[in-house]
């Protein structure tokens, strides 16, 4: 694959003539094959999912159990064994709403001072409400690793949480591992992965890893915002009986004062499906398997490749972690802010990232305050946009910044 053919797939930089996208890992951008998709929703169909009524509803109805099964089958899962949901952040709550109930004071959460606030924040809550005590598997100024996860494990651990590629610094933790290993020390213990990172970039099959659950977003590889899934074995899905949203849909009978929910998936998707959303992760789904993730991956790994050598290159820049294959990039340059730095990429056309990326605790690996600029590149990315944002990096002066202010 080239990165300079596969532009011609997306629109945006059509509309956006000389602009460079590098913020991937925040959202990727999307091909005309998605937004066609989308299209295709509202002008053709529009209507609500649930509606079963006619001929032309029922079509719906089964085009969307056709999606359900394709878009599991990307993560080599079964139509039964995700819900759809509106991102990674609700399936995180969504799996810790209902794993709460399996939990008591003391038990030990494990995950990192790596992770994105979406594998963070829901736990930090169960401090409060369940007294759980959560374990940072990484030493401070470390990226974490599997061999972290799997040591911090003890007769309390009852649940391991991490981000099997990192937002915000690209490391990667091999989830085969650290399921395999938690399994033998403990067959009880649930493994959740955030794969939000890795989704766009490689080849998932949960069978394979045999992880517990897993949540991910559409918009990070290349389908909409708006919808995700949450992941789960069957054995373990079919048991969440706290959904998020308490509505249409989700219900059996109802009566003035009780309920019962429907099966799973149906039960953990109350209201309105978003049909659009569907239609357009589906395609995303389907846009990138006709590329093949392997070619994908490999595209990706030899840009990485590419991007290492050229920041070598740049004086003063303090780059975050250069081992990984993916191509998402955290630096700065000594003694500049990283809002500064990014909003002089901006003036120069290039779009990132500063700050902490969503990555709160980063300063406990960083020992930075204030974050980095974050450079994430995608399937649309070229070596040329890797040389524009060098040579910007390399013609950076302070007085760019003054100049800006005043």
């Amino acid at each position: 694959m080239d990165g300079k053919n596969i532009k011609k797939d997306f629109p945006w930089f059509a509309n956006n003539k000389g602009w460079i996208y590098l913020d991937s890992g925040a959202s990727s951008l999307k091909p005309q094959a998605v937004i066609d998709s989308i299209n295709l929703f509202y002008t053709k169909y529009s209507f609500n999912t649930h509606n079963n009524d006619s001929p032309l509803t029922m079509k719906l109805n089964l085009i969307v159990k056709t999606y359900r099964a394709e878009i599991a089958k990307f993560i080599n899962a079964q139509q039964n064994e995700i819900a759809f949901t509106s991102g990674a952040t609700e399936s995180m709550n969504l799996i810790v709403n209902n794993l709460q109930e399996k939990l008591v004071k003391g038990d030990e959460v494990i995950i990192s001072y790596g992770e994105h606030t979406t594998n963070l924040i829901p736990w930090l809550e169960l401090i409060k409400t369940k007294g759980i005590k959560l374990i940072y598997a990484n030493k401070k100024n470390t990226y974490p690793t599997a061999t972290d996860f799997i040591n911090a494990i003890t007769s309390k651990t009852k649940i391991i949480s991490f981000a099997s590629v990192s937002n915000l610094f690209g490391y990667q933790i091999n989830v085969e591992q650290v399921v395999k290993s938690a399994k033998k020390i403990n067959k009880n213990i649930m493994v959740i992965v955030d794969a939000t990172q890795s989704i766009p970039s490689e080849m998932i099959d949960v069978k394979k890893t045999a992880v517990d659950f897993m949540i991910c977003s559409a918009h990070k590889m290349c389908g909409p915002t708006g919808i995700g899934l949450v992941y789960g074995k069957y054995e373990l899905l079919s048991n969440f009986n706290r959904p998020l949203r308490l509505g249409g849909g989700m219900n059996g009978t109802v009566g003035i004062d009780h309920y019962g929910l429907v099966p799973i998936p149906d039960r953990l998707e109350g209201g309105t499906l978003h049909g659009a959303g569907i239609f357009g992760f589906r395609a995303a789904a389907a846009y990138l398997t006709k590329i093949g993730m392997k070619n994908v991956e490999a595209y990706l790994k030899s840009l990485k490749d590419y991007i290492d050598a050229q920041f070598k290159t740049v004086k003063d820049l303090e780059y975050y972690y250069v081992k990984s294959d993916h191509p998402i990039c955290a630096f700065n340059i000594q003694g500049i802010n990283p809002q500064d730095l990014a909003n002089y990429l901006g003036k120069k056309k290039i779009i990132v990232r500063a700050g902490m990326s969503c990555v709160k605790l980063q300063s406990f690996i960083t020992n930075n305050p204030t974050g980095a600029v974050r450079a994430s590149f995608y399937l649309y990315n070229t070596k040329a946009d890797v040389d524009a944002l060098v040579l910007a990096l390399k013609t950076f002066k302070k007085t760019a910044i003054l100049k800006d202010l005043v």
